[in-house]
């Protein structure tokens, strides 16, 4: 079968090379590795905004958006739109024969009840990444506000909404790296928390002046810009790595004491982040909202974001007694989840 994936929305022309050497995002680097996957028994493409020559890896093409239109005489028999459910009507006109799918990532707001009907009128699937978004998703479009857009878009039926786990890398492994017990790492968008979380660290520091947190997953400049109001700012208790590639991820991942995450402003939507820490043995403090219930299957991991002396003691006594043992969980290796796929896209058939 022929299968297209639709970026519209990332402006890096992002592939394999350009991961291996630059800071990806995890929802790019899930579509790549889903792609490669499948492109083992598939014909798969992967459109992309700036993508301006052509290109070809690990049985996969890579093309400029304008050209995932232009397949007249073999279009694709299964589209896999990233987040923009507006385009549904544009590839729904296209190719009519082809099974649509939108692959979201993000939580959904009440204004995307505006375009519900192109669901339901296309046929397509909406695709979560936990059952976390999937409960959020149904809310909005299938909950009782939804029949404002029904009725008056004359589109009844309920929306069809599933989920399927993003895989972990196989890369997020243990091995024998030296534990610093001192070293903190915080290695998600800065916009997730981090100001809540420079603020409990700096309460940690209090007990124990030792600790040093680590900061990755957005610009430099991004995290100096929260810190910059904050007592810490240019504190050697701080380390700003910026935007690293995986391989730098990894090797602090390995050598961390613990991922530190408590901040209850912005939930994940799957946490990826939780998953990959986990599997390289490290254990993860974060709150018990969005997806990390789901996901951390160990309540020594989840603490109240709200309550600053139960993360410190929670800290120490980890430092003292020693961390909890965490490891990668089945459920989010590849094997599995891309049975997962197949079976959403009715590829078995």
């Amino acid at each position: 079968m022929k299968i297209l994936f639709v970026d519209f929305k990332s402006s890096e022309n992002y592939d394999f090379q350009y991961m291996h050497s630059n800071s990806l995002g995890g929802t790019e680097s899930t579509v790549l590795r889903i792609a490669r996957e499948l492109a083992t028994e598939h014909e798969v493409y992967i459109s992309q905004i700036n993508r301006e020559k052509p290109y070809h890896e690990e049985s996969i093409h890579f093309i400029h958006y304008n050209d995932g239109l232009l397949f007249k005489k073999s279009p694709p028999d299964r589209i896999i739109i990233l987040r923009k459910q507006k385009l549904l009507k544009i590839y729904s006109n296209r190719y009519p024969d082809a099974k649509l799918f939108v692959w979201i990532h993000n939580f959904q707001k009440y204004e995307a009840l505006g375009r519900r009907h192109l669901v339901t009128k296309s046929g397509a699937k909406i695709i979560c990444v936990s059952r976390h978004l999937q409960e959020h998703t149904d809310k909005i479009m299938n909950g009782p506000v939804s029949w404002l857009s029904r009725i008056f878009t004359f589109q009844y039926q309920k929306a069809p909404i599933t989920f399927i786990y993003n895989p972990v890398d196989e890369a997020f492994s243990k091995n024998n790296t030296p534990i610093d017990k001192n070293k903190l790492l915080f290695f998600s968008a800065a916009y997730k928390g981090l100001s809540m979380v420079v603020k409990h660290f700096s309460k940690l520091l209090q007990q124990d002046p030792s600790y040093r947190l680590y900061i990755a997953g957005s610009t430099s400049e991004r995290i100096r810009n929260i810190l910059k109001d904050n007592e810490l700012d240019n504190s050697k208790s701080i380390t700003i790595l910026g935007k690293i590639p995986r391989e730098e991820v990894i090797t602090h991942l390995r050598q961390s004491f613990c991922l530190f995450y408590p901040q209850n402003i912005h939930p994940e939507t799957f946490g990826m982040v939780f998953i990959e820490a986990n599997c390289t043995g490290t254990p993860v403090l974060a709150h018990p909202f969005g997806s990390a219930v789901e996901i951390i299957n160990d309540e020594e991991q989840l603490v109240d974001a709200r309550d600053p002396s139960t993360i410190i003691s929670r800290v120490l006594n980890w430092k003292e007694n020693g961390r909890p043992v965490v490891s990668c969980q089945e459920r989010f290796k590849l094997p599995g989840i891309m049975e997962r796929w197949k079976e959403v896209l009715e590829l078995n058939g």
